[in-house]
């Protein structure tokens, strides 16, 4: 008897022992939370787009397909899209770019060993073209006659009818776009300003012999006035600048150097990711004790 009631205790033990295995299982085989908000969206230049990741380092992205170092100067290598902003909160980093010109900017999340994990696309639009506005013509009523043609007077007959009046297009633009779109149309649109051929804004500032971009760092020699110019030293001051040689091709003996080289290049990111990594640490510690205060 008492062998029997042993055996039924241990058979129930067991029963319970696999019904919490199956529901670990289950637990452990639910799919995870996104932890990450990177959505498409199709915008204006001078709009912005924001896209968030968890804080610490996790995750990387690319912009069009090319790596760009951080940085409040980060900028996709058409110059569609420019990072004006990173916030880090509660565990979240928020970043935010701005529209510089119209374009198509791809933003490609990844792992940290550069597999992708999702991917979005920033359409930019420049937003300027007025929408048109079709015409209406009022349809033509035919008015029966009377036989009272004693009555008509030369007043009435002389009147235009409804018929014959056409609703013309409506123009919606203000005074001010009026007068940018005269101007682009004769050619003096911003004529007294140097537009940056790169990003498209024309506010620069002379360091030695060049004249910069204020917005995004491309170098000229040649501005057509002072407007929109820092330093402005007149016409045919400056001198050009020469030409950049290319980096020379590196060639390895071996592949034993090749691999060396490829071993340190990873060993430099590595160091450059652990110092971001010990700065978004700290600027959280110090958040966390401002807003302790």
């Amino acid at each position: 008897m008492k062998k029997t009631s042993f055996l039924k205790k241990l058979t129930a033990m067991a029963a319970t022992l696999a019904m919490t295995c199956v529901m670990a299982v289950d637990a452990f085989a639910a799919e995870p939370a996104v932890d990450y908000k990177l959505d498409s969206a199709s915008i204006s230049v001078g709009e912005t787009w924001t896209m968030s990741v968890p804080a610490g380092g996790m995750y990387d992205w690319n912009l069009s397909s090319e790596y760009i170092a951080y940085g409040p100067s980060m900028v996709d290598k058409e110059g569609v899209l420019k990072q004006v902003g990173y916030e880090t909160a509660n565990g979240v980093s928020t970043i935010t770019y701005e529209a510089m010109m119209p374009g198509t900017c791809t933003v490609t999340l990844t792992d940290r060993s550069f597999a992708k994990i999702a991917e979005a696309t920033v359409t930019v639009t420049d937003g300027s073209a007025a929408p048109d506005t079709p015409s209406v013509d009022t349809p033509a009523v035919d008015t029966p006659s009377t036989d009272n043609k004693a009555a008509e007077t030369p007043a009435a007959s002389s009147a235009p009818s409804a018929a014959a009046v056409s609703t013309a297009p409506v123009d919606t633009r203000t005074a001010q776009q009026k007068e940018i779109d005269e101007a682009k149309a004769n050619g003096t649109w911003g004529i007294e300003y140097t537009t940056c051929q790169k990003c498209g804004y024309h506010n620069w500032t002379r360091k030695g012999n060049v004249y910069v971009c204020d917005t995004c760092g491309n170098e000229t020699t040649t501005v057509v006035s002072a407007k929109g110019v820092k330093g402005y030293v007149g016409s045919g001051a400056i001198a050009p600048v020469a030409n950049k040689a290319a980096a020379p091709e590196t060639r390895y003996a071996n592949a034993k150097q090749a691999q060396a080289a490829a071993d340190a290049r990873e060993a430099a990111y590595a160091a450059a990711v652990a110092a971001f990594q010990k700065q978004i640490a700290a600027n959280e510690a110090a958040y966390l004790a401002a807003i302790a205060k």
